[in-house]
């Protein structure tokens, strides 16, 4: 099996339900530095599963795990099996629930969900797959009924195809509470966040709240270069006619999949018309922004805003997401 280069992949303290692909075999490159490492990869459910097909799970030589595939009902089984899987080298496909031979295991949902275990995967290829998404970049992995993987293109009958998506990032330009109630939830999920704002005490505050990814805005005239991805939600909390207009119309140039603008219906429609005379903005480019944004309408707290407005984006990440997996 190739080796991991020593310290390429430096191990963070462990996170044991890592859930993005991206972090799950950044883990497992990190524990192939020092050992084998079983990689777990749910190949269908049926009925209520708590994680869909391509859910990844690293399963260390040690015992230790990170990744999950179920709500609990049987990953310390799973773990198990993988340590049999190290040690006999052997590929295992795994059943739980409906069909299953491992009746001291039902699953309270009713379905089923399976698993492979693999014992040697191919560290180029999760490296590769690792990688690509750290560079924002999607990726398929196929596996073969024989336990064998690879990306890119179908080449071999009946194998599983999995799709992996880069991480949802979040760029917020505006400033006051609003902004910085939607960093700090998005935060403590997890989401990368830049925060662009004009300087003075917000900055400060975002400082002290542990919010460190932030960008000073100095002239409307002047923005920062744009860095949205297809993968990048952008949330104008600017109420500033020549900031706005400046930053839409930016955001509009480039690709995020997500544009959103807090204010209310008649704020939002005068934008529209400024962008529409201004910018020569279509009505179809136009309809990109979300306004007033958030799921539930005419939140006056920032902080259930920024619950209501991140709701809404997620929302707006998974349909894109179900759209090019078509």
């Amino acid at each position: 099996m190739l080796r991991v280069r020593e310290g390429e992949y430096p191990s963070a303290s462990l996170i044991t339900y890592l859930e993005h692909a991206q972090d799950v075999l950044g883990q497992w490159l990190a524990w192939c530095q020092k050992s084998k490492v079983a990689l777990v990869i749910v190949t269908s459910t049926e009925g209520g599963a708590v994680r869909m097909p391509g859910a990844l799970m690293a399963v260390s030589a040690t015992g230790e795990s990170c990744g999950y595939i179920s709500g609990g009902c049987i990953d310390a089984d799973v773990v198990n099996h993988a340590g049999e899987a190290l040690r006999s080298g052997q590929t295992a496909w795994l059943r739980y629930g409906n069909g299953s031979p491992f009746m001291d295991f039902p699953l309270p949902c009713g379905g089923s969900i399976d698993v492979c275990v693999l014992p040697e995967a191919p560290v180029d290829i999760l490296r590769t797959c690792h990688d690509r998404l750290a560079s924002r970049q999607r990726v398929t992995l196929n596996l073969s009924e024989t336990g064998d993987l690879w990306l890119g293109q179908s080449r071999v009958a009946n194998e599983l195809s999995f799709s992996y998506t880069p991480k949802l990032r979040l760029r917020i330009a505006g400033r006051g509470a609003d902004c910085l109630a939607l960093a700090r939830l998005a935060k403590a999920t997890g989401i990368q966040t830049e925060l662009q704002l004009p300087g003075g005490a917000d900055i400060q505050e975002a400082q002290r709240q542990g919010i460190h990814n932030v960008t000073k805005l100095t002239v409307p005239s002047s923005l920062p270069e744009l860095n949205d991805d297809p993968w990048t939600a952008f949330l104008l909390a600017f109420h500033d006619v020549d900031w706005e207009e400046r930053l839409l119309a930016q955001a509009l140039e480039g690709p995020a999949f997500y544009i959103g603008a807090v204010g209310s219906r008649a704020t939002h429609a005068k934008r529209c018309d400024r962008l529409r005379v201004n910018g020569g903005f279509t009505e179809d480019q136009l309809l990109r922004i979300s306004g007033p944004v958030g799921l539930i309408p005419s939140m006056r707290d920032a902080s259930m805003l920024a619950v209501s407005i991140l709701a809404d984006i997620v929302a707006a990440y998974q349909d894109e997401v179900r759209f090019l997996d078509r």
